[in-house]
Formats: C-alpha cells, structure tokens, sequence
C-alpha cells in the first residue's frame, strides 16, 4: 500500500511539475515573441509599443470623416474598414489620396446589428445562405452556425474587393470578434491571413497551436476596449487609466472615432453601447492634448499595421 501511494504522490508531483514547466515555457516564449517585435522595429526590447485603432470605417461618413481627422490631427495612427459597407468607396479615395500615411486593415464582417441600418454579403447571396437573414442581410448577432466554407467565402469576397479598389490591406480584424466564437471560425480568420500574407489582430488567448499551423508572426500583448460598464463611469478615465498602465510589448487599443450627428443617431439609436454620442468621446479624447501628453509622459511609442507587415509579412 505504501508503495501504490508513493508512486501517486510522485505521479501526481510529475504531473504538477509538467504543468508548472509548460506554464513558463509559454510565458518564456510570449516574452520573447514581444522582444522580437520591438527589437525588429528599432525599439528596446522593454519598449512599450501601441496602435491606437479605429474601427468600423466605411460604415457612414460621419465616421469616417472623423476617422480621418483623428488620424491627420489626433493620437489614432490605425483603423480598419468593413467592406460590406455603403461609404467604403470614400475610404478607397481617401486611401488613393494619402498612400503614403494611411494604415488601413479590414474589418472582417459576419453580422449586421442595427435594427434599420443594415448590410450583407459581398458575395452572391446564393453562395452564402447560411450567413443571411431572410432579407438577404447579415444576421443580427454573430451566429455559431454558419457553415464554415461559406464563411471562408466571404471572408475570401471582401478581402478581394478591398484590393479590387485599389485599398492595400495592412491586417485583418474581426467585426464584434464573430471569428473568435469557435475554433473552427479562428481557424478561417488566421487561414486568410496565411493565404494573404496579412498580419491578423490576436492575443495569446490564441492557442499556440493555431499560432504556429498558421504562421502567425504578430500576436499582441493586450488587445484593450472599452465596455458599458467601463463607459459608465468615464471614458478618459478608462483610457487614461490603460495608457498609464500599458504593459512592455505591442498592445492596441481599439475604439470607435465618429461625430454625434443625425446621421449616427438615426443608425444607431435601437443600441446605445457603442452608439453615436459613445463614438463622439471617443473622438473627443484621442483628439485631445490630454491623450497627446500622456502619452509622451509614459514614453510610449506609437506604431502601426503598415511598420508591423513591412517588418514581418514582407516577400
């Protein structure tokens, strides 16, 4: 009996020592993943690097227009496009005007969750009926049902229309992360980025193994937003508090730069989180010297897309 219990303890201590040796190795390797990153770029291997990111353009004008600004006046240096979307076109011009600032990715997109402000697949809705509602529109909320080609199917369409326009993608990212609700949907997501030699948006709550299959060469430290609850009480104060709090490596902070105005009111009335006047503080802060200053006081260094894909994804 003695030696049955001595051979689990020694078991059981194996075991814990297994775990405890992984636990390291994949802290080990991330911190040396963000050491590569900085040093890759020019940076200390300590330097606290941030890409400060817009989503949503091409969703409406007034988002875009103050997009654009926060990008040519303010502390935003990246932000993504949905290619479903009715004022894509104004974002290609502007992209053809400025080929040399702008770092664009796309906003990979699944759902459509306004209640009269809608839009739905690039592809031929024949090829995608799973991803539809029975108005031919995107569903609601992100659905676990979707059949994977199809999806891979219009993933494949709006990557393609966006360099149909003339847009030269910087990464890829997921619209209200559908593509993380499964293994199977992150699969597709760093799938696309391994076909189009596109750096992808994820963290390493990514397996190691889906990094690896893929060849994933960029994975964040932090991928940092604000929630309702965080909203609630103040959004400098939550941005102000991540900034000072930033860990070593490559994080982003991703938000929504728009200007409250009827056009935004009337899309998105039917969903005050990440609704109009949400979006317009969140313009207003990283328009702000507030933002600015603080950001020369941590010593962080503001990077992009652009720098991370001509670093790590170029032939």
């Amino acid at each position: 009996m003695k030696t049955i219990v001595s051979f689990k303890l020694n078991k059981n201590n194996l075991i814990n020592k297994f775990i405890l040796l992984t636990t390291f190795m994949l802290i080990a390797f991330a911190v040396n993943a963000q050491h590569n990153i900085a040093t890759k770029l020019g940076y200390p291997a300590d330097a606290k690097l941030l890409i400060i990111h817009a989503d949503d353009l091409g969703m409406a004008h007034s988002q875009n227009a103050a997009s654009f600004e926060a990008i040519e006046n303010g502390s935003v240096n990246s932000a993504s496009v949905m290619m479903p979307t009715p004022w894509v076109l104004e974002v290609a011009n502007y992209a053809k005007k400025h080929p040399d600032t702008h770092d664009f990715g796309l906003h990979l997109v699944l759902s459509s969750e306004w209640e009269n402000y809608k839009f739905g697949p690039v592809s031929s809705i024949d090829q995608v009926k799973s991803l539809i509602d029975k108005h031919g529109y995107f569903h609601k909320a992100c659905m676990p049902n979707l059949k994977l080609n199809e999806v891979e199917t219009e993933l494949r369409a709006q990557i393609d229309r966006a360099y149909a326009m003339g847009l030269e993608p910087t990464h890829l990212d997921s619209h209200m992360v559908c593509l993380f609700q499964s293994e199977e949907f992150i699969e597709v997501y760093l799938k696309m980025g391994q076909v189009y030699n596109l750096p992808v948006l994820v963290d390493h709550q990514v397996s190691e193994k889906l990094l690896k299959k893929y060849d994933v060469k960029i994975v964040l430290e932090e991928i940092l937003t604000i929630m309702p609850e965080e909203y609630e009480k103040g959004t400098e104060a939550y941005y102000i508090n991540k900034i000072k709090n930033l860990k070593p490596g490559l994080s982003t902070i991703l938000m929504h730069t728009a200007f409250n105005n009827d056009e935004l009111e009337a899309m998105m009335k039917d969903i005050p989180a990440w609704g109009s006047e949400w979006r317009q503080k969140d313009f207003d802060f990283f328009m702000s010297d507030t933002c600015k200053e603080l950001l020369k006081e941590e010593k962080i260094q503001l990077v992009n897309w652009r720098q991370l894909k001509e670093a790590f994804y170029s032939n």
